[in-house]
């Protein structure tokens, strides 16, 4: 699934326009972002847990020459589902 797809599966399930739910949504994921870049954790009930972790520095090695090179530690997006939508996909 898309945007796209998304946008015209809550357009129908909520008998509003396209443009409505397209400005719903992406108002949500624009938030949701805001969100993680203050650092905050975003928990949906019933669905899970977005948050920003910590990811440490290490030492990698460029394919076919060997090279080390040390890789910085970095901030990135983690998602921690719910119990609900584990069971769901089960």
């Amino acid at each position: 699934m898309n945007k796209l797809d998304l946008v015209n599966a809550v357009s129908e399930a909520c008998s509003i326009s396209k443009k409505d739910a397209d400005a719903a949504i992406s108002a949500f994921l624009l938030e949701v972002g805001k969100s993680l870049e203050r650092k905050e954790e975003v928990k949906l009930s019933g669905f899970g847990t977005f948050l920003v972790k910590d990811r440490k520095g290490r030492i990698g090695t460029i394919p076919g020459t060997n090279t080390k090179i040390e890789i910085p530690t970095t901030k990135t997006v983690a998602f921690k589902p719910s119990k609900q939508l584990k069971e769901l996909v089960k």
